[in-house]
This record gives C-alpha cells, sequence and structure tokens, in this order.
C-alpha cells in the first residue's frame, strides 16, 4: 500500500510538472502571436488549357490559438477563380510546441493566359481579441495557361470552349499529410517515460527513499524539550502519527492523541510492549494541547525517550527489510 502511494505521488508529480512545462510553452506560443507560416505548396497539374481547372493544395502551420473558418480565398487574381464549393480544409492535430497544421485543397479555373509569378490568393484567419493579421498570404506556385489550338469565333459567348469538359474534383483530403502525434500523446509518453526514469534510479539506488524509520529518528533529534509545552507535544504527537502511517499505514492523523492510541492498540503486527506508557503519554499530549495542562519539566524528555524508543523497536531488522519486494 505505501509503494503504491508512493508511486501515484511521484505519478502526481510527474503530471504536475508536465503540465506546466506545456503550459509555459504553449503560453510562449500564445505570447509571440506569430503569423501563421507557409509549409508547402502546389498545382496537381502544372500546366492546363485556358478554361481547365487545377486544384492548389497548400499546408500552413499556426499557433494554436489561431484558426482557420473557410478555405475559401477572399483575395486572388482576377484571371484565376476558385470553383464555388469545391473548396475543402483539414485541421490536423496539435503538436507539443504548440502549432497545428492545416491543409487547404481549392480547386481554380483559368480564364486567362497571364502568368501567376509574384501573385498571391488571401485566406481569411479568425479574428483574435488580440491585434494581428486577420488572413494568411499564398504565393501562388508557377502554373503555365496554354490557350487551346482553336478559339472559337464568338468571344462574346466563351462558355462554348471554357466548358470542355467538367473541372476535376478536388482531391479528398480527410487528413492533413503532415498529422502530428496528439498532444495526449505525447503528454502520456512524457509521465511514462520520466516513472520509469525515476523507477530505475530507485531500482538501482541511485534515488533512495528515506525508511519511515530513519525519517522519525531524524525528526525526533530536531525536537527540543526546552519549547513550550503546546508546541513541543504537537510536534511530537505528529512526528509519531506520520511513522505509524508510513510504517504500519495507521491513518489517523486527525484524531486526538487518546484516540490514535486506540486504533493503534487494534492495528495488527504492532508490538504491543509498550501500550501501557503509550497510553499515558496520549492522556499527557491532549491535556496539554486541549486543557492548557502544564507538564513537569522532566515530563518532556521522557516523553521524547519514549517516543524515540517506540520507533527503535518497531524498526525491521536488515534481513526482514531486504525480503520485501
Amino acid at each position: 500500500m505505501t509503494k503504491a502511494l508512493t508511486t501515484l505521488k511521484i505519478f502526481l508529480v510527474a503530471t504536475l510538472i508536465t503540465g506546466l512545462t506545456f503550459g509555459y510553452l504553449f503560453f510562449r506560443v500564445w505570447q509571440k502571436n506569430e503569423r501563421p507560416e507557409l509549409l508547402e505548396s502546389a498545382w496537381t497539374d502544372e500546366q492546363i488549357l485556358l478554361g481547365h481547372a487545377t486544384t492548389l493544395t497548400f499546408t500552413v502551420k499556426a499557433p494554436w490559438h489561431r484558426e482557420f473558418e473557410t478555405p475559401s480565398p477572399v483575395n486572388h487574381p482576377d484571371f484565376i477563380a476558385p470553383v464555388p464549393d469545391q473548396a475543402t480544409l483539414s485541421k490536423g492535430a496539435l503538436s507539443p510546441l504548440g502549432s497545428r497544421i492545416w491543409t487547404f485543397s481549392i480547386p481554380f479555373v483559368a480564364t486567362d493566359t497571364k502568368t501567376l509569378e509574384g501573385l498571391t490568393a488571401s485566406f481569411p484567419v479568425k479574428r483574435t481579441k488580440r491585434i494581428s493579421p486577420n488572413f494568411v498570404d499564398v504565393p501562388l506556385p508557377p502554373l503555365a495557361i496554354v490557350a487551346p489550338e482553336k478559339i472559337p469565333d464568338e468571344p462574346a459567348a466563351p462558355n462554348t470552349f471554357l466548358t470542355e469538359k467538367e473541372p476535376p474534383k478536388p482531391v479528398d483530403i480527410t487528413e492533413a499529410p503532415r498529422q502530428t502525434i496528439p498532444l495526449w500523446a505525447w503528454i502520456s509518453l512524457a509521465i511514462l517515460v520520466l516513472a520509469l526514469v525515476i523507477l530505475l534510479l530507485r531500482k538501482t539506488g541511485i534515488i533512495k527513499t528515506t525508511p519511515p524509520w530513519e525519517k522519525a529518528l531524524g525528526n525526533l533529534a530536531k525536537l527540543n524539550p526546552g519549547d513550550p509545552p503546546i508546541s513541543f507535544y504537537s510536534k511530537l504527537t505528529d512526528i509519531l502519527k506520520e511513522y505509524t502511517a508510513e510504517r504500519f499505514e495507521v491513518r489517523a492523523r486527525s484524531k486526538t492523541s487518546t484516540e490514535f492510541l486506540a486504533i493503534l492498540q487494534s492495528t495488527p503486527n504492532l508490538p504491543k510492549t509498550q501500550f501501557s506508557q503509550l497510553e499515558t503519554f496520549a492522556q499527557l499530549a491532549d491535556a496539554v494541547k486541549f486543557a492548557d495542562h502544564t507538564p513537569d519539566p522532566t515530563e518532556a524528555p521522557r516523553s521524547l525517550e519514549l517516543i524515540r524508543s517506540f520507533v527503535k523497536d518497531t524498526t525491521p531488522e536488515p534481513e526482514e527489510e531486504k525480503k520485501k519486494p
């Protein structure tokens, strides 16, 4: 039971440290409030006929607090227009560093043979309460737009050649090509690694847990019987309760000394040789703490020695300690 509680404490501490680390990283990303960054972009076809369509696919890395609501551009060259209602947007998982990958897929129809060199398309970013750009400019990759060999005689009715065949459907992207491992998986992995490292260090003896009897004797050595009675007996009973809680799993720290002793007497595998003296001590401690009793000056050193003897008498032999798993 004690080892389970120790493991639980280590797990909670590791969880707290991991949570604070990721909290700080995400706060720094929010504080910097950087613009979304274009990672890559490309057309499905690098050369098309005038009046035909090709799909622009690009990925953007954005801070965790910046969101895209629509894949449709708010600004684009007038001679290459997006196909209505066929654009798709894929939202990737958060990375441990506080960024997210967004993938856009938008089919565009060419209505002129102009070059795209130096031109961009702008995509809206969800507004936040902070002052920041509400769009991202995407440089359009090179695209060769070739005119058909024969242009219709009716330029006023260009639909006869601009719709020779249906524009191809955009690539169905259900996941971002650069999907990152989910944040919860990173946190779980970090906690697991930290727990394994601590366990390994303890097994090898690099990290040693102070046994309860050594801790109790160390705390008893710091007590001064000359301190005010209430302070002295409060500390002395706390040391006794903490020791028995760790050594025998006796949970009675909120009880009075008398109530605690009653619980102690019913605990199995606990030596009963000193209970008569402990009973006297418990009554004296409660009288000092709760009834303003002023003990004889010799009582404090005697009580201190009594508790020290109890700890020493209940300290396991080295062989017994080694047998424990």
